[in-house]
């Protein structure tokens, strides 16, 4: 039994039971594994050298260089196979944490090599969130997909540190840097099993005709102004991390300052954030059928900032902990909704330089947001510092509501749209990034009763989908067969470049969604799987007509003149043809 769209069994089966998914995601779950446990023995070998100043500067060397790299990254994810990109960076971040091992007595290169090591880790995130849209063929999974993302980023969050404890506890750091080695390989190994064709040739317009990296980062920026919708996503989510790395400093003040529960309840606070973002990513699976994505990323960014009011104003260590529940179920729901929008308002051609924008906005709000909340303790004391930090994100989703839900009323009028195209079988393989760019394009036309849609021998320029009411196909004075809603039509013309093979009439008041002959012939030849169906499909109709013409039966009068009791059945399994 097929399961019901947004379930708990469809998310995880699109994962299992696709080849290309499964890699990725495990492939993530080993980079992120090394991740956390390559941050916490990093942390643990810059204070054995140098103290709390060793992992101040640290600290620093994971942020700024990475920030800076990545959009030169993500506009490399733009021109080359992002599979290659990934497998790559897997490779370089290998090499970089063995070497760290390696030269564990040499804290300078040990240092050079960490910092190396994390902006080869930069570049993951956005290059695979740029990726998953290819390797789904709808919205749906596509958001299923990253919310079964977000529960294995929560089981890296968990395994990697506590991997670090234990190989801290029997050997020492190198030990740690030479697991991160070895799990960034595994990531890398599965990486390279990816198998899928790009939406876009990596490099159709030819080496002579590409610009330079750099005009690809200002047209990483100009896509931003010209999307506005995404840039709403970006703010918004910039402003979480500003909260979240004011957080990072809070969670102390917390514990020992404003509750009883000490500098172990650190660690408690965290515990709880893991435990609601373990939670909300299992829920967040539910989403996948939602139109609603924009005012749930919203609700999520909302509720980021209110617990922490909360804490301020109500303080006690239970309100604390439960607080932090909250807001870890808050960045869960963020983190699902907020990608998906990203990977579904931004064109696939530039994807891959816009996420790698966002992540460097979001480590830069990351690193303000702790810069800045000592002073602002100064100034407002604990209290007023925790309900300032917590007050910013509600007004700030109040300010953008209205953009939000004009997000999910262009997402409602895609989704209908989707599911018209998907019902026409050339168009049911196509990936993610493809039917949303048709989507967007579908034009409409009405066509009145017994009006010809077009004739035979015209010239073939457009795709044509019924969406309400029904046509007939013509050909010599004789109905052949009929379509009715999601069925479609001109697919012979634009395919075979040469004019139309019969007359498409209405028999009754008819909607169609039309789309471009070269929006058609560009998605349906750049697959091979669409291709060949499309063939099939093709010269199905012209054997078909090669029969009529061997054997000619007497001309019948056109559907539109016979009375509704004598016309034939619609043939709603088929498309069309002229």
């Amino acid at each position: 039994m097929r399961a019901v769209p947004g379930s708990y069994r469809e998310a995880w089966t699109s994962v299992t039971g696709n080849r290309n998914l499964r890699f990725a995601q495990l492939s993530s779950l080993s980079a992120w594994t090394g991740e956390f446990l390559f941050l916490s023995a990093m942390t643990v070998y810059a204070f054995d050298q140098n103290g709390a100043a060793g992992v101040g500067l640290i600290g620093f060397l994971r942020v700024l260089p990475a920030t800076i790299a990545l959009p030169w990254l993500g506009a490399l994810a733009d021109r080359v196979s992002r599979r290659r990109l990934l497998v790559v960076a897997c490779a370089l971040r290998a090499l970089t944490a063995a070497g760290a091992a390696a030269a564990i007595a040499q804290p300078a290169a040990v240092y050079t090599l960490l910092t190396l090591s994390t902006v080869c880790h930069a570049a993951y995130r956005p290059v695979l969130a740029a990726l998953f849209p290819t390797l789904c063929t709808t919205p749906d999974e596509l958001t299923g997909v990253n919310a079964v993302r977000a529960i294995l980023d929560g089981a890296a969050a968990l395994v990697g540190p506590l991997a670090a404890a234990a190989l801290l506890a029997a050997y020492d750091p190198a030990a740690a840097f030479a697991a991160v080695a070895l799990l960034a390989g595994i990531a890398g190994v599965l990486a390279a099993r990816l198998r899928y064709e790009s939406p876009r040739p990596a490099t159709a317009d030819g080496p002579a005709d590409r610009v330079g990296v750099v005009s690809d980062v200002v047209d990483g920026l100009r896509e931003l102004r010209r999307r506005p919708r995404a840039l709403d996503v970006i703010v918004l989510g910039g402003g979480q991390c500003l909260v979240r790395g004011a957080l990072t400093v809070l969670a102390v003040v917390i514990a020992v300052e404003v509750t009883d529960l000490g500098r172990p309840g650190v660690g408690l606070l965290w515990a709880a954030f893991g435990i609601g973002g373990f939670v909300a990513a299992m829920a967040s699976i539910g989403a996948a059928g939602s139109a609603r994505l924009g005012t749930l990323f919203g609700a999520g960014i909302a509720m980021w900032g209110v617990p922490i009011v909360l804490i301020g104003l109500l303080t006690g260590s239970a309100v604390a902990v439960g607080a932090f529940v909250v807001v870890g179920a808050a960045n869960a729901l963020v983190d699902v909704t907020g990608f998906t929008l990203l990977q579904r308002l931004v064109p696939d051609q530039t994807l891959a330089r816009v996420l790698a924008l966002t992540e460097a906005v979001f480590s830069l709000a990351l690193a303000l947001g702790s810069l800045a909340i000592p002073f602002i303790l100064s100034a407002l004391g604990d209290t007023g510092a925790l309900v300032a930090a917590g007050c910013l994100l509600p007004v700030a989703v109040v300010v953008r509501w209205a953009a939000l839900r004009a997000i999910d009323a262009d997402i409602g009028v895609r989704r209908d749209r989707i599911v018209l195209l998907r019902r026409v079988g050339m168009f049911r393989l196509l990936p993610v990034p493809v039917i949303e760019g048709l989507a967007q394009r579908l034009g409409r036309a009405s066509v009145p009763a017994q009006t010809d849609v077009f004739r035979k021998g015209d010239p073939g320029d457009g795709f044509y989908v019924v969406e309400s009411g029904r046509v007939a196909v013509i050909d010599d004075g004789r109905e052949i067969r009929r379509l009715g809603p999601g069925d479609a039509f001109g697919e012979i013309a634009l395919l075979r470049s040469v004019p139309r093979t019969a007359t498409v009439r209405a028999l009754e008041d008819t909607e169609l969604a039309t789309l471009s002959g070269d929006h058609f012939v560009s998605a349906i030849t750049g697959f091979s799987a669409t291709s060949s169906t499309a063939e099939q499909l093709v010269g199905g109709y012209l054997a078909e007509d090669r029969q009529r013409q061997a054997a000619p039966e007497a001309p019948t009068p056109t559907a539109g003149t016979l009375p509704p009791e004598e016309r034939p059945g619609p043939d709603a399994g088929s498309p069309g043809r002229p």
